[in-house]
């Protein structure tokens, strides 16, 4: 029924605006993310705190796929992170 008011482009546009918003809002998790561990911690993973924000965040606003670097951050950093973390 929205489709048949207001017409298919409508939701077109509603996608093209939604995702892009939601690849931004992965990114910036990431980010806050990153920041809230201690520096200690992360580098006693291997790690830099500073260069993964700079990484996340250049990536995000000058090539648009920071969510990529966002999405390998949460899955294969921030467990490594958390077990430093736990150990101490």
């Amino acid at each position: 029924m929205f489709a048949a008011i207001f017409g298919p482009d409508l939701l077109v546009v509603l996608l093209l605006l939604f995702i892009p918003l939601c690849f931004l809002g992965l990114s910036i998790f990431a980010i806050v993310d990153v920041s809230s561990h201690s520096k200690v911690d992360v580098y006693a993973a291997g790690y830099s705190r500073t260069a993964w924000i700079v990484i996340i965040g250049v990536f995000t606003l000058f090539y648009g796929f920071g969510c990529l670097i966002g999405v390998y951050y949460l899955i294969a950093v921030r467990p490594k992170i958390l077990r430093v973390k736990a150990a101490n």
